[in-house]
């Protein structure tokens, strides 16, 4: 079938993944489109990037990557930027600033520190 080319076996991944990523994001317009929804159901939905964002970024910020324990301390730039990046955000209300901000102050206190 296939070759021991590993070049086939990249695309045949990338093809299956964008095809998963695809399906799984289109399957739920299908199923429900012109469907009624509850508002207490849409509420609760409304939740679920805030925790999915939440659970991305705190053991980001809160473990440590080589040794996988919990590190807080001043030594750890991720929650250092990260902290400074959400008080950025509280005052300026524009996401790409932020972005922008928390990316170019992790670059600087890694260059320096």
């Amino acid at each position: 079938m296939l070759s021991n080319n590993p070049v086939e076996y990249i695309y045949l991944i990338i093809i299956g993944m964008a095809a998963v990523t695809y399906f799984s994001r289109e399957l739920p317009f299908v199923i429900l489109k012109g469907k009624k929804l509850k508002p207490a159901i849409v509420e609760w939905m409304g939740y679920i990037p805030i925790a999915v964002l939440a659970a991305l970024l705190i053991p980001a910020l809160l473990i440590d990557s080589e040794s996988k324990k919990l590190f807080i301390s001043f030594d750890n730039l991720f929650l250092i930027t990260g902290i400074l990046t959400f008080l950025f955000g509280l005052f300026i209300k524009n996401l790409f600033a932020v972005i922008i901000f928390g990316v170019s102050l992790l670059a600087i206190l890694r260059w320096f520190i």
